[in-house]
This record gives C-alpha cells, structure tokens and sequence, in this order.
C-alpha cells in the first residue's frame, strides 16, 4: 500500500533535489525517535512530505506528515485547513490540506493511519466558546462536536466520504520549533541531548556535524527518483532506526579534521608555556604537514611518521605519565633523529616537530600511505 502509484499527488519523481524544511523537519523527528526506545522508519516523500513508519521491515501503522513552511508570521485557522484550494482549469477545486491528508486515512485505514499537519507558524483553533486559541500539539477530536461536524463536512464534500465515516482522532495540528533560519542548529542541539543523558548507546562530539550529515542523507533519501513498484523499492527513500544510528556513529568515529587536531596541539603548547619560537615555526609548518598527510603516496611523510611512531612508544611508556606535551614532543623527535637519521634529511625542525605532534595526538593512520605505482620499463610491458 505504501509503494507509488500512478494516481499519487507525490511520489519519487516528484522528490525535491535541494536540502528543505521539510527534510530538516525529517532529520529533527529521526532525532526526536531515538529519544523514545521504539523502533522506527522515516520515509521522505512516501504519499505525503514524511512518513514515520513503526518498523522498516514489516510496518503496521504509519503517520503522514504534511509539512507547510510559512516565511512570514501569521497563523493558520481552523478554515485554513478544511477550505477548498484553488481552481482548477476544469472547474474543479483542489483538495484542502486536511482533504489530502485524509484520503490517506481512507486509504489505509483510521487503525493504521494517523496524520499531522505541521507548520512553523502558529495554528488557532477554536475553543468551547468558539474564541479562536493557540493550538501547538493538538488531535482535532477534541474540538467540540459542532466543530468537528463543520470539518467532516468539508472533507465529505471533497473527497466523496460519507460524513459519518470520517473519524478525527489521530488528526493533529502541530507547530514545530523548528525555526527556517540556521535549522541545524536546533537538530544539532536535540543530539546533544541524546548524547549527554545517554540515550544514544555512544558519544558525540561533534553534535553540528552530526546534524548536518542527518540532514544530507535525508535529502539523499527525498532525491531519490525511481519509481517504486515495490517496499523493497520505497526502502531507497526510508530511514531506519538502525540506519540512523549508523550515520550518527560514523560521525562519532570519525577524526576531527588534521588542522584542528594540529591547532589543538600548538594551544596546549602555549598553555604550558612552549618557549615562543619554537612554537610559531611550528605553527607555520601546519599546512604543509596536513597537506603531506593527506597525500597517501608521500613515503617520505609516511616515513618520518613511521619512525616518530617508534620513538614514541619507549618513551611515553618511560616519561609518558609525568610529562608535558611538549617535553615528549621534543623527546620524541631526538631519539627518532637519533635512530633513524635517513628520514629527516632535509626536513626542517619545526616540520618533524609537527608531524610529531600529530603522531601523539594518534591522528595519523599509517597503515593507508601506498608508494606509487613505479612506470614499467619496456622490457617489464
């Protein structure tokens, strides 16, 4: 039932190619489901904006999320939502955003389906005495009966349904925090709240990253334009709970980038007290080491990294308790100088100084430095 049809107002060909409010709405509610212990599935342009399944492999029960961004302030009314669209060219009007929603209800029924609409604007709707009142989470159930009769009728009207068929409950009205500016900043802080009080089962570090590399493979998912004729198919466009958890933990192994590593190193240096010139040489051979770093065919790099890697080892199982940075830096670098002299020829002091660092601060992977591919001779082609 949840695979694409022909008859689907939105479906994978549809999917929008640019990072949107509604994947980051996406991304903050796979953050929000983590929080909650129970397994899951996020669907990104599955019928509705988002779909929030109860299981990636065999889901029984699914909530369509339709989501309206409003870029100027303002507040939807109950009318807003039950209204007729606009015109079509052959008279014919499109459905209301509640009509739309619903006919999913109809579709898979209220046992299996509930349906948000939710918007970062603010939502009235209208109390017991009719006075229009702030709804921020809100089942439309609850509205009182003449309310709910003016609402069926409506969507009666458009969709075809026997008013007395249509059931309200599990139909919400919700308004996000999410703001439109800077959104990663919201989803980055709801990680952090699942790091800090342990409901992710590892730490995060770097909870913006995070964040932005959720939002990233949502609008993978949301581009994803095949046809899917099958649930196997729709699963291009769904993100488990065990899928999510991957992505955040990828981000939770990975390095900070080499620079920041080297720029933590030179502070620590100059919070002990690092004589002054030594540090600024070494702060101006940064970019050349990253760069080095990074090139996996630089044997030469590889080579000075090798042997500070085993001049490290004796030493800070020697001095390594009790000693600063810096005086197992320079420790470091003269008893590598002093056993294998070959590699440093050349090199200046500040440099092996720096990869040094780098080599204490286990940023560097030696294991993926490959000598080039040597050319042939004719006789070897």
């Amino acid at each position: 039932m949840l695979r694409d049809r022909p008859i689907d107002e939105k479906n994978g060909v549809n999917a929008s190619l640019g990072f949107t409010f509604q994947q980051w709405w996406a991304a903050l509610s796979i953050a929000e489901l983590l929080g909650s212990g129970n397994d899951f599935a996020v669907g990104v342009e599955v019928k509705e904006d988002i779909a929030i399944l109860d299981s990636a492999q065999s889901p029984t029960k699914v909530e369509f999320c339709q989501v309206k961004k409003h870029e100027r302030d303002g507040v939807w009314v109950l009318k807003d939502l039950h209204k007729k669209g606009s015109k079509r060219k052959d008279g014919t009007h499109e459905n209301s955003i509640l009509a739309k929603l619903y006919a999913r209800r109809h579709e898979f029924g209220a046992s299996r389906a509930n349906l948000r609409f939710v918007s970062n604007i603010g939502v009235k709707l209208p109390d017991e005495a009719g006075v229009d009142s702030l709804a921020t989470n809100t089942d439309l159930s609850t509205l009182t009966t003449e309310q709910q009769t003016l609402v069926k009728a409506a969507v009666s009207a458009q969709l075809g349904i026997p008013e007395g068929d249509i059931d309200l409950t599990g139909v919400m009205v919700h308004k996000t925090n999410l703001p439109l500016g800077e959104p990663e900043i919201f989803v980055s802080g709801k990680l952090e709240q699942l790091s800090s009080t342990g409901q992710l089962p590892f730490q995060l570090s770097h909870t913006s990253v995070a964040a932005r590399v959720l939002a990233s493979e949502v609008q993978s998912r949301a581009s994803s334009t095949t046809y899917a004729r099958s649930f196997e198919d729709l699963k291009l466009r769904i993100i488990s709970k065990s899928q999510a958890l991957n992505i955040l933990a990828s981000v939770a192994q990975s390095r900070a980038p080499l620079s920041q590593i080297l720029e933590e190193a030179t502070a620590e240096l100059d919070r002990e007290g690092h004589p002054f010139i030594e540090r600024k040489d070494i702060k101006a051979q940064r970019v050349r080491v990253c760069a080095d770093a990074s090139d996996r065919t630089n044997m030469i790099f590889s080579g000075v990294a090798s042997a500070l890697q085993r001049a490290r080892i004796p030493i800070e199982a020697a001095i390594g308790a009790k000693a600063t940075l810096g005086e197992l830096m320079n420790e470091v670098v003269e008893e590598a100088r002093a056993s294998s002299p070959a590699e440093f020829n050349g090199l200046p002091l500040a440099y092996i100084r720096a990869v040094a660092l780098l080599v204490l601060s286990d940023a560097i992977d030696l294991t993926v430095f490959t000598a080039p591919a040597r050319p042939e001779s004719k006789e070897e082609e």
